[in-house]
């Protein structure tokens, strides 16, 4: 089931026109590292900075979906 979703996710970013949201939101932050950072190292840190941010949403988004099957397929029970 969570290789189905991530494909699901997978998907919708690939079709979505905010699939890159994330670097708006973290700009900011990056501005800053450019400005402290050669270009060198800016880049590798930007390159890696990104992937872990794909990974992230990808595994918060399967667990969101997750949770929504199980609160309509009934089978969700709150932990609170």
């Amino acid at each position: 089931m969570d290789k189905f979703l991530e494909i699901v996710y997978s998907n919708q970013l690939a079709d979505s026109e905010k699939g890159d949201e994330f670097i708006k939101m973290f700009a900011p932050f990056m501005d800053k590292l450019k400005g402290l950072l050669s270009e060198s190292v800016y880049e590798e840190l930007e390159e890696s900075f990104t992937d872990c941010c794909v990974q992230n949403n990808r595994f918060y988004a399967v667990e969101g979906m997750k949770l929504a099957i199980g609160i309509m397929d009934g089978s969700y029970t709150p932990t609170v």
